[in-house]
């Protein structure tokens, strides 16, 4: 055969290969995987409140309820002292106060259950509770508040009413009976300008409580 026509049929067969069929096979496409939600129905883990539709966020989470599934709640904690502050984001009084509901159930970790009862809700039907499970899952988790937080499902006018409540806020302490104690607020301007606070009033109340509890074991 003469060359150069031996090295014609050696340059078609590097460039179309033995198989004239065969295809270079190509890189599968890449697939972005989507972004974990930030929040997310709880599954795993138990609401405080059966059947509550429940939030998690970096460990935190809250759960939707009403005034009288949360009493529910706290008749079945038998010898803890629990209290229960109504709040809500508008309330600068509320945000203030709220690291020291945080801190006293990380100081009493055994004997007090903290809840807290968020009273955004209004009753409106375009806003629903869970509407803001978003903003209040941020504020929870900045908050590091690893207490039992409840979104309020009664309407909050409801609830004032029900409570004979003028304004939040206001925290309620049950001794470990289930028994209300005292309730505070500021309706009477008791607490002064400024209101009550954990440090100069719910928690001296709750040593008190203690101290008793454990003469009497």
């Amino acid at each position: 055969m003469p060359a150069k026509l031996i090295c014609f049929v050696v340059s078609l067969i590097l460039l179309h290969g033995c198989n004239q069929n065969s295809t270079t096979p190509s890189a599968p496409p890449k697939t972005e995987v989507a972004p974990k939600p930030v929040l997310t129905t709880v599954e795993a883990k138990q609401p405080a409140i059966p059947g509550a539709q429940s939030f998690e966020k970096d460990g935190v989470t809250a759960e939707i309820a009403s005034w009288d599934e949360t009493q529910k709640y706290i008749a079945k904690q038998k010898g803890k002292i629990v209290v229960v502050d109504l709040w809500s984001t508008w309330c600068e009084p509320c945000l203030r106060e709220f690291p020291h509901l945080v801190a006293l159930q990380k100081k009493y970790p055994e004997n007090v259950v903290c809840i807290s009862f968020n009273l955004n809700y209004d009753g409106s039907k375009n806003s629903p509770p869970e509407s803001n499970s978003e903003e209040l899952m941020e504020f929870f988790t900045k908050q590091k508040a690893e207490i039992i937080n409840i979104i309020s499902s009664t309407p909050d006018e409801d609830l004032y009413k029900s409570l004979n409540l003028a304004a939040i806020p206001a925290a309620y302490v049950y001794d470990p009976d289930g028994k209300l104690i005292k309730r505070f607020d500021n309706e009477k301007q008791e607490y002064g300008k400024e209101g009550f606070t954990y440090e100069q009033h719910i928690e001296p109340l709750i040593n008190k409580l203690l101290n008793t509890t454990q003469k009497t074991e």
